[in-house]
């Protein structure tokens, strides 16, 4: 479309209003008046933004190293300080502190303005550690108060929270000390009871001790054997010796046998004691030996029935056998002593076995609670320190780095935006209606409209003209219409003074009514 035919339109679009002029102006005045009714009824909105600085006092962190745990600044700071604010616990410490305690009769409403001045809370995440909190209100002074008082709860509320999570994780830890103490004390009681209680060494030294036994045993068996075999060769020889003989060799006889008897008790006093049986016996025999020595010096041995006097070789036989035969007893009696003794060996060992299991257990539980006590006085001084340092401002600290200003000045559209508007938009709307009603409407406006149509010749277009009469009426009316603007503009007008300088709305109805 050309602008020649643009302008046909406009013609087309002005004559339709000319002629129904009245009706516009109307319309026009309707639709002024209702958007300006929208601007009065339409509160103000008032915002004010607060930015917070989350300052992290790290200069303290490598002084103490690894001793201390400082409060660590979240990944999405903006999301958390969000999560806080927005928490009922927050909203309604701030709505009890702004509007008062009793101020809601039920729950419910106390609810429904706490999600009000939720859905008017922005937080947002700036460069750095800065994070901008924002509220919007109708009033400007509950939106000062309001903002303020949401910041102010929220930086004592990190606070306190902070303080109470590290002694909160002291006490825990403390506890848990107390606890494992308790474990250890406990455990190392029945380590002291097992430990006096058990006598039996250790698995080595009895190992060692059966290994003798063992030795020993071996030995008196072979010395046993010899035992045996030399009490039954005595045996063999007393056997084809005669019992009576001359008297001639008694003496020599007699000095034989105790110098074989001291020969014995010599060899038995090199690995034993004078108290051991053979060797008692020995000095019985050694003693009647002598007594028998010493009578024969002084008198004759009597005579017996047939004339003769005992063998000597076949006492000293009888000597040796008797030697002999003690001796087997004793090595028996040995030997039956060292299987004892292997046998307690034994049982001891089995003790030992059953000791150490439990030995290990008891030490195993001491190892790991003495383990686990050490490394809980180790968290309990860095969570002390922690604490400390919560308690005296270090770590995470929210402090107010830009305070909120008073909003003098309503955010977005105001009144005076919907004032004038008005009738720019109404006049918009009015000339939108006729230009979209000669676009639909199938009457004939223009000439070109009859070219376009098969069969029909153009032969001449007659230009629009009015009479003198016409001319006088359309001037009335023009006048009429005048005075019908000037009325509405001086009403539409004063309806927005009376507004601006604080007329109640009872009293701009009124006043628009006339």
């Amino acid at each position: 479309m050309d602008i020649a035919e643009i302008f046909k339109y406009v013609a087309v679009v002005w004559r339709e209003m000319c002629q129904r002029k009245f009706k516009v102006a109307f319309v026009v005045t309707i639709i002024s008046f209702a958007i300006m009714f929208v601007g009065i009824l339409r509160p103000p909105s008032y915002s004010s933004s607060i930015t917070i600085f989350a300052d992290n006092q790290n200069i303290i962190k490598p002084l103490l190293g690894a001793k201390a745990a400082v409060t660590e600044l979240k990944q999405n700071r903006s999301n958390q300080v969000r999560d806080i604010i927005y928490s009922p616990r927050i909203l309604s410490e701030v709505v009890d502190s702004v509007y008062g305690e009793g101020a809601f009769s039920t729950p419910l409403s106390k609810d429904i303005k706490m999600s009000q001045v939720r859905s008017n809370i922005s937080v947002e995440g700036r460069s750095g550690n800065y994070i901008q909190v924002s509220y919007k209100d109708d009033s400007a002074e509950r939106t000062f108060e309001i903002l303020n008082k949401v910041v102010a709860v929220f930086i004592e509320d990190s606070a306190d929270t902070k303080r109470e999570e590290s002694r909160s994780a002291f006490n825990f830890i403390d506890q848990q000390a107390a606890s494992y103490k308790a474990l250890l004390l406990k455990a190392e009681d029945k380590l002291k009871s097992f430990q006096s209680t058990n006598f039996d060494g250790t698995e080595a030294e009895v190992n060692n001790r059966i290994a003798t036994l063992r030795s020993s045993i071996e030995e008196l068996n072979i010395q046993i054997q010899e035992s045996n075999t030399r009490t039954a060769s005595l045996k063999k020889q007393l056997s084809r010796e005669n019992k009576y003989a001359s008297n001639d060799y008694e003496s020599a006889v007699y000095n034989t046998q105790l110098r074989e008897l001291k020969k014995q008790k010599a060899a038995l006093q090199i690995n034993y004691e004078d108290s051991y049986p053979a060797i008692v016996d020995i000095n019985y025999q050694i003693n009647d030996l002598e007594k028998v020595i010493s009578e024969v010096g002084t008198k004759k041995s009597s005579q017996k029935a047939v004339n003769a006097d005992f063998n000597p070789l076949y006492e000293e036989l009888r000597s040796l056998s008797s030697a002999a035969q003690i001796e087997h007893r004793t090595l028996l009696n040995r030997l039956k002593a060292f299987n004892r003794l292997l046998d307690e060996a034994y049982e001891r060992r089995k003790r030992i076995a059953n000791n150490k299991a439990e030995l290990s257990e008891l030490t195993r539980d001491y190892s790991v609670f003495q383990t686990q006590y050490e490394e809980m006085l180790t968290k309990k001084e860095k969570a002390r320190i922690s604490m400390v340092l919560d308690i005296q401002g270090q770590g995470v600290n929210y402090k107010l780095q830009e305070a909120a200003t008073y909003p003098n000045k309503p955010i977005g559209a105001r009144f005076i935006h919907f004032f004038a508007a008005g009738p720019l938009v109404a006049l918009l709307i009015v000339i939108a209606i006729f230009v979209a009603k000669i676009l639909v409407d199938s009457k004939i406006r223009f000439s070109s409209q009859i070219k376009e149509i098969e069969g029909v010749t153009l032969l001449a277009g007659i230009p629009h003209s009015t009479s003198s009469a016409e001319n006088r009426t359309r001037r009335v009316h023009n006048t009429f219409l005048l005075l019908y603007c000037i009325v509405c503009m001086f009403g539409y007008v004063a309806i927005a003074l009376a507004y601006k300088y604080g007329a109640s709305l009872e009293n701009i109805i009124a006043l628009g009514g006339f």
